[in-house]
Order: structure tokens, then sequence, then C-alpha cells
């Protein structure tokens, strides 16, 4: 599944139902049960109270005030006062468990995508751009977020608050009671039409600060392009034009908000008015107390209050399944590659590598290696060679199985075993791989190194960065091992990061070593520091060495030249040159200009 489609922040592909969505989230609530009844009792006592108080001002109007008995008016002011004081410790506990319930359902989810997003195999991250991976992991758990810290189940408190004061003002007074909801049919249609224009003017605020925040990380990921080419200034203008769609966009929300709000206020103030003009008439005619009257206002509050926050609801569920469905959706996936049920270590190797009749193709595309059959003995040094797009990459990636050889189609073999049949764990620590663009994590270089193998001792980082020829290289800067590296890497030089990457790799001491395009980013000077080291890095294992710059590989113990996915010669690189095929003719392109212009 790709995620590099322009998308709506708030659009649904309704590849799940809504009750499916809605069942999906509130099991990771009830993870937490203790939380989770701790909620539900304090609610059902926050809800009898609400509904209960405005029953003791009534008895103090009705009974306490016509009685001019004032120590029974203090205990019904005390009992109001514990009654409120109840409503706030309930209130608050409420809060606090729902706030540890949905942060720890949210924790779940992201962590639960993580994995997920950590067990996906290749062709998931060529098909998705970093950036709408981590949009999943930050911006569509968020939107979760809300719903799931507390709205959920607020929601659904103020639906039995509306139901049971529904109840019980009819059983108090039907006409006050019909009185008091004649104004509901107006306050649902002003919500809806508000909500609407709300929805739509933070969804454009979305999209515009969506705009906004791309362009930020494109113009500071791109500074020295636009620099060299002089286009400060038009930079500039685009971002002022996003910046100001974004505060149009958002002056344009702010506006509906501030209308929303003292509109609904209106809208209760006037349930207010036919109360009191309808429980008036009533109470001059003798049939209702002023006590009623006052229940009756304060129900009216409470009840116009509850129906706000269930229209409020729609809005943001839509929201949050949206972002549970791109969720899900991925956590549901199952990875292309993955361990079969009967998979086994692979144990201790000897290195022996067989590319048994392999034809291989991304998805639908075109064959990118066809009856392809290479044997590596154990121990053995090879080079692959070949033009852009022979295939030579595609040989390394299905021998760490990000990609795997359908049944049928041949087999990759390690120590004739069929790596489809080992755990891809056992596999992956016995291969060592240092690709053209080294990644280097956050922290110093000694942590990189150490990242191989996080319980190696110093002097074994020492020895690892001594034997590539780099120990000389990294006690020379400034802060020595102990340099911070930057965001991946951007402190180092190219040459210093892939030098990092060499280090890594050999301190893991795997029995084979792939060097994809290792040495292609490695200056002059830096390639002749760890020529020493190559020697002392491959002895011992097997090793692929994929390299466009050909003087690296010339003391191969066997050159292979792939051309369309096929093997179109092998030897060493003095039998190769003699036959003037395929490689001479990549070697002769790509060294004589450089010895002409050593000459020159």
């Amino acid at each position: 599944m790709s995620l590099d489609r322009e998308d709506d922040p708030d659009a649904r592909t309704y590849e799940f139902a809504d009750f499916t969505l809605l069942k999906r989230m509130t099991l990771y609530l009830l993870k937490y049960r203790r939380s989770f009844l701790g909620v539900v009792i304090l609610t059902a006592v926050n809800i009898s109270v609400t509904i209960y108080a405005p029953f003791i001002l009534q008895h103090a109007i009705d009974v306490d005030f016509a009685g001019g008995n004032v120590s029974a008016l203090l205990v019904t002011s005390l009992f109001y006062v514990a009654l409120l004081s109840v409503t706030w410790v309930t209130a608050y506990g409420q809060e606090y468990l729902m706030a540890v319930m949905g942060q720890g359902a949210v924790y779940d989810i992201r962590q639960d995508l993580y994995d997920q997003l950590q067990r996906m195999g290749e062709d998931f991250y060529d098909q998705s751009s970093s950036g709408r991976v981590i949009s999943r992991i930050t911006n569509d758990v968020d939107r979760m977020s809300e719903l799931l810290g507390g709205e959920l189940i607020s929601t659904f408190a103020q639906i039995f608050i509306v139901f049971g004061i529904g109840v019980v003002i009819f059983t108090v007074d039907f006409t006050l009671a019909l009185a008091s909801l004649s104004i509901v049919p107006i306050l649902l249609l002003t919500t809806v039409y508000f909500r609407k224009r709300l929805r739509e003017a933070y969804r454009s605020t979305r999209k515009t600060i969506s705009s906004v925040t791309a362009n930020y990380a494109e113009s500071i990921s791109g500074a020295k392009v636009t620099k060299s080419f002089a286009r400060e200034r038009i930079s500039a203008e685009r971002f002022r034009e996003l910046n100001k769609a974004d505060y149009d966009a958002n002056v344009q929300a702010g506006g509906s908000q501030a209308m929303f709000f003292p509109v609904i206020r209106l809208i209760s103030g006037m349930g207010i008015a036919v109360i009191l003009f309808v429980g008036g008439m009533l109470y001059l005619g003798g049939s209702a107390t002023l006590g009623t009257i006052v229940l009756f206002v304060q129900f009216n509050d409470r009840f116009f209050r509850p129906i706000l926050t269930i229209a409020n609801f729609y809005t943001s569920v839509q929201s949050a399944f949206a972002g549970a469905e791109r969720v899900f959706t991925i956590i549901d996936q199952e990875p292309v590659v993955v361990d079969s049920p009967d998979a086994r270590p692979i144990g201790e190797i000897e290195g022996h590598i067989h590319f048994d009749n392999v034809t291989f193709g991304y998805r639908e595309g075109p064959l990118v290696l066809e009856d392809f059959d290479l044997e590596i003995p154990a121990g053995q040094s090879i080079a692959l060679v070949g033009d852009t797009g022979a295939g030579k990459t595609t040989v390394v990636s299905l021998l760490n199985r990000f990609y795997d050889v359908k049944r049928g189609s041949g087999a990759v073999r390690i120590d004739g075993i069929d790596i489809r049949d080992v755990t891809q764990k056992s596999l992956h620590s016995n291969i060592g791989l240092v690709l053209q663009d080294p990644f280097l994590f956050q922290g110093t270089i000694k942590d990189n190194v150490k990242y191989a193998r996080p319980d190696a001792t110093d002097e074994e980082i020492l020895h690892a960065t001594e034997v590539i020829g780099a120990r000389r290289i990294f006690e020379s800067l400034d802060e020595g091992f102990d340099t911070k590296v930057g965001e991946r890497g951007g402190r180092l030089s190219e040459g210093e990061r892939q030098l990092v990457s060499f280090a890594r790799a050999l301190l893991a001491d795997p029995k084979i070593l792939v060097l994809d395009e290792a040495t292609s980013s490695i200056d002059v000077y830096t390639e002749h520091a760890i020529q020493k080291g190559m020697k002392a890095l491959l002895e011992g294992r097997t090793s692929i060495v994929i390299a466009h710059r050909l003087s690296t590989i010339v003391n191969a113990d066997r050159i292979v030249v792939i051309e369309k996915g096929k093997i179109v010669e092998s030897g060493r690189h003095a039998d190769l040159m003699a036959k003037e095929g395929k490689y001479f003719s990549l070697y002769e392109l790509q060294i004589r200009p450089r010895a002409m212009r050593s000459a020159t």
C-alpha cells in the first residue's frame, strides 16, 4: 500500500465501518479496566448529582423560604455545598482517569503502529515517503487522541444526562417540560449549520498549515540550492503566499467560532425566557410554584449544555475515524516478507552463497533478474559491476530478504539452506550491509559505531576503526570519538560518515559483508586511507562489493558483470581486461578520462 497521495486530512476511505472503528478504539480503552470501571462509577455519581441538585434549590424556595425556618435553610444550603463538592471530586476523578485511559490507549496505538512499521518490508517504504509515514504516527494518532482522551466517554455521559433530565422534567410539570423543549429544534438546526461551517473552516486551516509546514521543511532542506540559484526572494514570496492563506483561513475559522457560541447562548436565553413566561403564567394561575420555575431554569442550562457537546461530537468523531482508518489500515497490513510458520534460526554459517536460477521483478514491473545463477564460495570476495539498472542492488536486496523470490522462481541459499526457511533476525545477524548513503543516528561517533554491538568495549571500537584506517581521522576531530554527528550525520563529511558505517559493519563481525556502492561518496584522500583496511575488512568473510568506482575492486577475487539481469562476464580483473568485453568498456570509459585529467 502506498501512502504517497494527496489526501484530505478528514477524508474517509470507508475501508472500515464506523462501528468497527469505534469498537477497535474502545477495545484499546478497555485494556485499562480498573480505570474504566472507576470512570463508570464516578460518571454515574456525577450524573445523579447533576440531575438531583436543582431539586435542592426548589426545596429551599418552596419549603424553607415559605416556612421561614432558618435552621432548615442552613442545612439545605450546606447540603447543596456538599453536593457541589461531590460534583467537583467526581469530575476531577473522572477527568483524571479518562486521561489515564485515553493516553494509555494512544500510547498503545502509537506503539502498535511503530512496531508494525518496523515489520514492514522495503516494498512498503519504496512506495511511501517518510513524511507520509510520520504523519500516520503523529497527526493521525493525534486525531484519535481527543476522542480517546475523554470525549468518547464524556459524550455518552452527556447522552444519559439529556435523557435523564428529559424524563425527570416531565414527571415534575408536563406543560413546563414542553415549553422548555420547544426551542430544541431551533438549537439543533443552528448547531448543525454552524458545525458544518466550522468543520469546513477548520479543515481548511489544517490544509493550509500542512502546506506551510511542508514548505518550511523543504526550504530548510534545500537552503543551499536556494542560495546557489539566488532564489531567496522568490522562495520568500512563495512562503508569504502560503502563510497568508493560512492566516486568512484561521481568521475565517475564528470568525465562525466567535459567532457560534454567542448565538447558542442567545438561543439558550430564549429557552429561559419561554420558561419564565410560561412558568409565570402558571405561577399566577396557581398551578406552579416559584421553586418549580427555578428548577426548570436550572434544568435548562443542564439540558442544553450536553446537547452542544453531543453536536460537536459528530465532527470530532469523523476526524478521529479518518485518522483511525489510516492507522488501522497499516496495522492490519501483512508485510510482504514474513517468517514462515516453521522458520528456524540459521545458526552458525560458513558463508557459501548460491543464487539458484533466480527470476525476480518488482510488483507488476518487468523482470529485473531472469534465470540468474551465481555461486559464491565461502570466504570469496566478488564485485558486481554493470550499468545503472542492471540488477546489482536487487541481488543484495534478495540476499538480505528485503524482498522474497517467489516459490518456483528459483531460490537464494546460504550454505545450501533456502533463506526463506530461516528467521529474518538470524539471517540479518550474519550479514553486514554498508550502503552508498550511510545513515547515522543522533549521538556521537562512538554511539554510531556501537550501534552494531551495544556491548562493545572502547578497545573493540578503537580496534575496528584502526583496521579500516579511520582511527586517526576520528581522533583528529575536535572532540574525537565523542564528536556529535548531528542529524543524519550532517556534521561529518561524506567520507567520515562512510567510515563510521565501515567501522560499524566491522564491529558486528558478520560472516557475509555487502558493500553497496559504499565507496562512491568517498573522496580520493579518504579512499586511499581505507585501502589498507579493506583487505582486513573483507578477510575471512564472503563479501559482495557493488562499485561504480572500478578502481576500488580491481583486487577482488572475482568480478561479475551484470547486464539486464543476467551475468555476461565473470573473472578476475586482468582476465576480463584481456577479453576486451563489457567490463573492459566500462573500465576504459571510467579510467581513461581520469588518467587524461591527471596528465593535464
